[in-house]
């Protein structure tokens, strides 16, 4: 993958000179902390005012998401720098997708069983991911992250794996055919 990272890193550069990486606090199992970095997404100054959910993870359209932005988390390339996350113990591969602690707080008032989902390490897709279910419905993620958790096993993790890398493919796909008709 270090090619297309080192493509990514090049493309965020060249778009605004701002840094490549982008880094913030996430919530571990058992409600402990840890850094994840991932590829910049958003305008260097995107969150000055404080943490709070993209619009896109609700189907509209985020200002704050650059043109490069746009692209990567589309086709998932954002979030490779946090297999580094993976290798160093913080992560798995599947698993509920960790959130930002700020807006945990939020989560619970919204599903007060929020935690129960801090019982396995977070990972870089989950069943809600494949799914299609963000945090703008914490309800329905906690039943999807407490049924990953109740059926957790190498098996079903190689099946959200697999269903995860045929979405990338298809949105990937998606974003190249549309780039094809634009011309």
């Amino acid at each position: 993958l270090a090619p297309v990272m080192l493509a990514v890193a090049l493309a965020v550069r060249l778009e605004d000179g701002g840094p490549v990486l982008y880094g913030q606090e996430r919530t571990a199992a058992f409600g402990g902390t840890f850094r994840v970095r991932k590829f910049r997404s958003m305008a260097v100054d995107a969150e000055d005012r404080g943490a709070k959910l993209s619009e896109e993870d609700a189907g509209g359209v985020d200002p704050r998401v650059t043109r490069v932005g746009r692209i990567i988390r589309r086709t998932h390339l954002d979030e490779l720098p946090q297999l580094w996350s993976v290798l160093r113990g913080e992560m798995s591969v599947v698993g509920p997708r960790p959130e930002r602690p700020e807006l945990d707080t939020d989560m619970e008032r919204a599903a007060p069983d929020w935690r129960r989902r801090w019982f396995v390490k977070p990972g870089l897709t989950g069943l809600a991911q494949v799914r299609g279910v963000t945090a703008f419905a914490p309800e329905v993620k906690l039943r999807y992250d407490v049924e990953y958790i109740r059926r957790q096993s190498l098996g079903f993790d190689l099946r959200i794996l697999l269903r995860q890398l045929w979405q990338v493919a298809a949105d990937a796909y998606r974003l190249l055919v549309e780039d094809a008709t634009d011309r």
